[in-house]
């Protein structure tokens, strides 16, 4: 399936509010108004569109230490290095998996980082919560999102920000389910641009990863 067709076919149908974050939606409602003509319209729609979909697929996105991502999706996160997934063979993972990914943080998801601070602070009283994204899973077919937590087991490689590095600092990710849910996941990997992390299904199809360093 053409990602970028099936995208667009998604967002002209009406389901972008659910897709793009708030600043994109805003515009196209800036644009919708009675004063520009239908043509005008459609065109400023379509240039949006377009903008959107090649930021949130492009590969520097989704790609992290050179390892790209195995799902398709949407990838805007910006506060960390790139984010790349590996489903398991046992995760249920198809085609037609596809995942958002975006940035969150304390004024977006209060009580997801509320938890992960609490939790944090039982691995170390030193415990640093840093960037955190929102990852949510679904499939697309027929032009159409649906969620599952199908495809989420798996590999998870996250790009550690240069200014959140630190010699000889440990860091895990901690996962932020639905209904406060958690679950620590501890780094696997040795290289220091980069945390890797084995993570169960998902007890939910939207959660929240938080990086910690202690």
């Amino acid at each position: 399936m053409d990602i970028k067709k099936s995208v667009k076919y998604i967002v002209v149908a009406g389901i972008i509010g659910a897709l793009i974050f708030a600043p994109a939606s805003q515009v196209i409602a800036a644009v919708s108004g009675e004063e520009l003509q239908e043509q005008a319209r459609q065109e400023e729609l379509n240039r949006i569109t377009r903008e959107f979909v090649e930021e949130a697929t492009a590969p520097v996105n989704q790609t992290v230490a050179g390892t790209k991502s195995q799902v398709g999706g949407f990838y805007t996160a910006k506060k960390v290095q790139g984010v790349a997934m590996a489903p398991s063979a046992d995760s249920g993972a198809a085609k037609e998996s596809f995942v958002k990914v975006t940035d969150t943080d304390k004024k977006k998801s209060t009580a997801a980082v509320a938890v992960a601070d609490a939790v944090a602070a039982t691995l170390s009283p030193n415990a640093e919560v840093g960037p955190c994204i929102n990852v949510q899973y679904g499939k697309l077919e027929n032009g159409k999102y649906a969620a599952t937590t199908a495809g989420s087991k798996g590999e998870l490689n996250v790009g550690i920000p240069a200014n959140y590095r630190s010699d000889n600092a440990k860091y895990a990710i901690i996962a932020v389910y639905e209904k406060g849910l958690f679950k620590v996941y501890e780094n696997t990997s040795t290289d220091p641009t980069k945390i890797t992390v084995n993570v169960d299904e998902a007890a939910s199809s939207n959660v929240m990863y938080a990086i910690v360093k202690y």
